[in-house]
């Protein structure tokens, strides 16, 4: 499953909702996380 999450200036990242529920996360399940920096021109 690939998405594109948004990174927040806080630092946060939020997982989209069709993410934790095509898995069945729950609360404190764990992730391993691959990160790729894409460029977009705006």
């Amino acid at each position: 499953m690939v998405c594109y999450p948004n990174l927040k200036k806080s630092g946060q990242i939020t997982i989209p909702e069709e993410v934790p529920q095509a898995l069945n996360l729950e609360q404190g399940d764990q992730l391993k996380l691959s990160v790729e920096k894409l460029t977009c021109n705006h």
